[in-house]
């Protein structure tokens, strides 16, 4: 394989310089173990690995989200099996480069948001700062304490003709990456130790630690056991799986915007206790966007109020707004200079060739070579791309040139760097490929200096030539290799944090709460559903040509249960519909569009799932994975009623897989009581809704017996009815096995007694045990009351003219009413803020007048 990609160089040739390949044609010595490796096992072996790998990852949920693609949300994270490899002393250069940039950026940051000496001594133009929207006047003389203003750091790499790494971008907003740097190496690790051992890869590891160490430090400075918080811009972000990931990882609170506000000059949590006050910020949402009251007004990701929370320093957030001045690509051209001129030395890692358009020579140089050059705009957004001068056509030339006239302070113009390629593994075979590489550098507060992860994340090109590779534009992820042992030196009698923090209660955000709820809801509804519409289509398969669907009382019945339980009406309660009732069941199968229907339930299921990501374990996440591609293989274009059918069998074991892993893995907190509040307000809703569909309505003695079987299984309590009774099916035996037996979890009263039980263990943990007899726990409590108390008989009476059992449908409708005005009381008190009904700040009196 080696020796065809040698010769696929050799005979097209290649005038890049390869990272596997020295200039006189031999392998580089970092890439010696691997090619001899990679020819022994040969392309099938290495194959079986790249698929292996791909498992890996999905089977762990890796997604990034493309904008604007259809196959965008949770797209599936792709990772090349050959890796970006860096020899030791190759990278001792790169290492103390990037710790030269963060320093150098950080003696920046602090001068430009404090006594702005650089641009006073003409090192650096003010134009170049003043007309930058990532120059926030607000932030001016607000830091905080120590000299690291700049925490994480990220530059983009890429290695020149000249064999040295340059530059391409400095990334300080809100730099992404890591988490999926973890994942790449987590998932190489499983399918090539041994090559990983052989080659001595330095583990990334210390990075994690380093930041989680730097953030319990700093945090620690206002008060003994902090809260830290990663905001995050929401599950729709397209890198929200690295959010959620990180901060599981960490230990930190995950959160949106929505879950924090501000009042007192204190940012607060918002969570199913009340409000919490939050010490430290990690944001991962642009500076702009953290506050609409002071920068963007239409931003919904930031927090009312978060700036003047910061100004008065009651707040940390990391990395500080107003730190997107740093990602100016026009200060490129300047660092060398300030290099000099601060530290006395040169500087090691040169930015790629920059000339910044404000100064006249510069301006006029960028439009003379304009078709050599790569143009950009001094500010990175979504609206001002790079584009590359030769591709333009000569009016969008004309009016690229004339803007760069009008304000030629706002552009900048890049040479375009012949980057290196690296082997990369396309269509079973190895292909040269231009490749970026993404460094992650974090503040070590506690030494006072910055430490480079040893490794990182590297992307190729999806095709040959494209020289502007990113994730959204179909950049393929590569592993970094850093070969060698390093000299760090870990003291294993160090504990990893500095002091012992002592736990955190009531971590939970509201928000997580609800979606916690309602993913207990969701997961009892879809499973209810699948049982109900197995057995429909059981039935409707079975049932005779001859009878027609509106004279089979059975299948009719189970039929308009369908609708009732999905919320589908009128739906087979239409006679219409009901005569030709295939149409309607896809639908109500496979419909994620139409409220209610079974593919809404689960679709809506695996969203809540996916937006308390960190709050499920892997495992968890694995089967919420493949409930997701179950309803997609339901949903093929050609899929039938009996594919649909044996779908559903899959369907159900994997949600009771779901709650049964939940079962093991959850801790008996509240995110356990909310997830089982929300899963047994809807099973004894559905059992309501059931058992009024099929039984409060009679008909011949064979048609009875069969919807009480029916009933029955879709409770899952055929086969004890069967062991208890050993008696034919009667209505009021069934009625105590589904209505008042405690010992049947699939009882109206069972679940119903589980719903204050969870309350009144949340309540305890969340209050104490002092808290009063709640409100919803009132309406739970006459409830049980009820159905404990109810005559069975009494309920079987019947109607001789509507042929209706009257008293068992007035008492399910009781029932179902309590249910829902509970639900509601769980939403106002747990998940509703509007009011501080269980708020930690206290309200002051005002002095008289």
């Amino acid at each position: 394989m080696i020796k065809s990609y040698l010769r696929d160089r050799e005979e097209n040739h290649s005038k890049f310089l390869d990272e596997l390949v020295n200039r006189d044609g031999t392998i580089t010595p970092q890439w010696e173990k691997l090619a001899q490796y990679y020819e022994r096992v040969g392309p099938q072996k290495l194959e079986t690995s790249h698929e292996e790998v791909s498992r890996q990852l999905r089977e762990n949920g890796v997604t990034y989200n493309i904008y604007g693609d259809p196959d965008g949300m949770n797209r599936p994270w792709n990772l090349d099996p050959v890796p970006m490899v860096f020899g030791s002393e190759d990278w001792s250069v790169i290492e103390r480069g990037l710790e030269q940039r963060a320093e150098l950026l950080n003696y920046i940051l602090k001068d430009i948001y404090g006594g702005r000496k650089l641009i006073k001594e003409g090192l650096i133009p003010f134009e170049l700062i003043y007309n930058h929207k990532g120059f926030l006047r607000q932030m001016d003389k607000v830091h905080f304490e120590g000299e690291q203003q700049l925490i994480q750091y990220s530059a983009d790499l890429a290695r020149g003709p000249n064999g040295k790494m340059w530059v391409l971008h400095d990334r300080t907003d809100a730099p992404s990456g890591a988490g999926y740097t973890f994942e790449n190496r987590a998932a190489m690790t499983r399918v090539f130790p041994d090559v990983l051992r052989e080659n001595e890869v330095r583990k990334i590891t210390s990075y994690y630690q380093t930041l989680k160490n730097s953030m319990v430090h700093l945090s620690s400075r206002s008060r003994d056991n902090p809260r830290i918080v990663l905001l995050s811009p929401g599950p729709t972000n397209e890198t929200y799986f690295e959010h959620a990931y990180i901060s599981s990882f960490m230990g930190f609170t995950l959160a949106i915007g929505e879950d924090l506000t501000v009042s007192d000059g204190h940012v607060w949590l918002k969570t199913i206790k009340g409000l919490e006050k939050v010490d430290v910020i990690i944001r991962r949402v642009d500076d702009v966007y953290c506050d609409p009251l002071e920068f963007m007004n239409e931003s919904h990701l930031g927090v009312v109020g978060l700036m003047e929370a910061v100004r008065q320093k009651n707040v940390l957030v990391i990395n500080p707004l107003g730190v997107r001045i740093l990602e100016n690509p026009g200060l490129m051209a300047f660092l060398p200079k300030i290099c000099r001129h601060v530290f006395n030395e040169e500087l090691i890692l040169n930015s790629v060739a920059t000339w910044w358009c404000g100064h006249e020579r510069e301006k006029q140089y960028v439009i003379d070579h304009f078709d050599d050059l790569i143009i950009r705009s001094i500010y990175r957004n979504g609206v001002n791309k790079s584009v590359y001068g030769g591709n333009l056509s000569s009016e969008e030339k004309s009016q690229l040139i004339a803007k760069i006239n009008s304000n030629p302070y706002l552009y900048v113009g890049q040479e375009r760097v012949d980057f290196s390629t690296t082997p990369a593994w396309v269509d079973n075979k190895f292909v040269a490929r231009n490749a970026v590489f993404r460094s992650y550098i974090v503040a070590d507060v506690e030494n006072n200096k910055y430490a480079v992860m040893p490794g990182g994340l590297s992307r190729s090109s999806p095709e040959q030539g494209v020289f502007m590779v990113s994730n959204q534009t179909g950049g393929i992820s590569k592993d970094t290799w850093v070969l060698g042992k390093g000299n760090e030196v870990i003291n294993r009698d160090q504990p990893a944090i500095m002091k012992p923090q002592a736990q955190l209660s009531s971590i939970l955000p509201s928000r997580t709460g609800e979606h916690l709820f309602w993913l207990g809801r969701y997961m009892e509804r879809s499973a209810y559903t699948v049982r109900l519409m197995r057995m429909t289509l059981l039935t409707y398969n079975e049932a005779d040509e001859d009878i027609h669907v509106t004279e089979d009382p059975v299948l009719s019945t189970l039929l308009k249960s369908l609708s009732h339980l999905t919320g589908t009406l009128p739906g087979f309660t239409d006679k219409k519909v009901l005569k030709n009732p295939e149409k309607e069941l896809m639908s109500l199968t496979l419909d994620v569009s139409r409220l209610g229907t079974l593919a809404h339930s689960i679709q809506s299921f695996i969203s809540n799932g996916f937006a308390v990501r960190d709050r499920l374990s892997l495992d968890t996440w694995r089967i919420l994975d493949s409930v997701s591609e179950e309803l997609n293989q339901m949903r093929i274009s050609d899929a039938t009623l009996t594919d649909v059918y044996h779908g559903l069998d899959q369907m159900v074991i994997k949600m009771m897989a779901f709650y049964g892993l939940n079962i093991d893995n959850m801790t008996r907190e509240s995110t356990w009581h909310l997830l089982n509040i929300g899963r047994f307000i809807e099973s004894a809703t559905n059992t309501c809704l059931v058992l009024k569909s099929m039984l409060c309505k009679s008909f011949d003695a064979e048609t009875n017996k069969s919807l009480l079987e029916d009933t029955l299984r879709c409770n899952e309590s055929l086969v004890t009815y069967r062991y208890r009774y050993r008696s034919n099916l009667e209505l009021s035996a069934v009625l105590t096995l589904l209505l008042v037996n405690e010992s049947n979890p699939r009882s109206l009263i069972y679940q119903v007694l589980k719903i204050d039980e969870h309350l009144q263990n949340m309540s305890a943990q969340e209050f104490g045990q002092s808290r009063e007899l709640g409100t919803e726990r009132k309406k739970l409590l006459a409830a049980i009351t009820q159905i404990r108390l109810c005559e069975v008989d009494m309920l079987c009476m019947l109607d001789v003219k509507t042929h209706k059992h009257y008293l068992l449908e007035a008492f399910l409708d009781d029932i179902i009413k309590v249910l829902g005005e509970t639900s509601i009381i769980v939403n106002e008190n747990y998940f509703n803020h509007t009011n501080n009904r269980y708020s930690m700040i206290q309200s002051v009196s005002l002095p008289e007048i």
